[in-house]
């Protein structure tokens, strides 16, 4: 470039930014410790939270148990022998694990002994009581209708010798139902007792239940 005044050339010189001798940047790679504490930070500022597995299934999870009284039917009451069938029904109580009572409910017990007998040698009793294996189906129904329907399976014995009240000891599982509890699942213990001479039993249903 040529200055007029001085009659002199004067280069003109260019020097490039320092910016421009920086290197690309890399893409960030967040760290897996880095994307946990992420994803943890999500959840608990009120992000998605998405279940997996079969409690994704479970709307509700409760330790629930029945109690209930009611008469005594079948055949067994007659006479424990194989083949036999022994019914109840009536009113019960259901409630949770907290304690809460969930309403008057109602339930149908219904099992059918076996073809096996056992004696209760260990009762008081001459002759001695027998004890069947035995299985059968039973409801429990709420007080709004809804119906929770298992199967049971468990030993029935006479509680002495021959002819003494009937005990239930066994286990069930929750078939479904109607309702609110048409896709229920769950299981657990179930234990009954059933006079002979008045016609009464009393039954208790114990364990866990999800719908």
């Amino acid at each position: 470039m040529m200055d007029s005044s001085r009659g002199q050339s004067t280069r003109l010189k260019i020097q490039r930014h320092p910016l421009g001798n920086e290197k690309p940047m890399k893409p960030y790679r967040m760290k897996p410790t880095l994307a946990l504490l992420v994803a943890l930070l999500v959840v608990v500022a009120g992000g998605p939270i998405v279940a997996v597995g079969p409690a994704a299934a479970a709307e509700h999870v409760l330790d629930w148990r029945v109690i209930g009284s009611g008469d005594v039917g079948g055949t067994c009451p007659t006479e424990l022998v194989a083949d036999c069938t022994l019914t109840s029904s009536g009113s019960a109580d259901t409630v949770s694990v907290l304690g809460q009572r969930l309403g008057n409910s109602t339930y149908t017990f219904s099992v059918e002994a076996g073809f096996t007998s056992l004696d209760n040698t260990t009762a008081a009793g001459v002759p001695p009581g027998h004890c069947f294996a035995a299985a059968g189906t039973g409801t429990v129904t709420a007080a709004n209708g809804d119906v929770i329907n298992f199967n049971t399976v468990g030993l029935l014995c006479e509680e002495g010798g021959s002819g003494s009240a009937l005990q239930y000891n066994g286990t069930y599982r929750i078939t479904g139902g109607t309702g609110r509890f048409a896709s229920a699942v769950g299981g657990g213990s179930l234990t009954a007792t059933f006079t002979r001479d008045t016609g009464v039993a009393f039954i208790k249903i114990d364990g866990v239940i999800n719908f």
